[in-house]
């Protein structure tokens, strides 16, 4: 796309067949960012889930990032842990500790 002298935009994937397309500077890290601030939650007590290319941003923004089993090399990269896969209940087991 930006072979094409498209500028002003942001684009990533989150592993379906598509090219997920959105404004310049807005990614899942800016909106969680965003309502953070406006719900006054601090970034430490932020612990974000993700698995795609789309996820990598958010993952890094959190207090807490965590990378899904089989998640794409960057978002395992980008993590603080890596949760048991969807199928495991990972999530549940991260929050279950989490919150033990």
């Amino acid at each position: 796309m930006r072979d094409l002298g498209l500028t002003g935009f942001e684009a990533t994937l989150s592993g379906a067949p598509f090219v997920e397309v959105m404004a310049a500077g807005v990614t899942k890290a800016t909106g969680l960012a965003r309502l953070c601030e406006h719900l006054e939650v601090e970034r430490a007590d932020v612990v974000a889930f993700g698995d795609a290319l789309n996820d990598v941003e958010m993952i890094r923004w959190a207090g807490h990032g965590v990378a899904m089993a089989g998640a794409d090399r960057l978002v395992l990269d980008a993590a603080d842990e890596v949760a048991a896969s969807n199928d495991q209940d990972g999530v549940a087991q991260v929050l279950e500790r989490m919150l033990g």
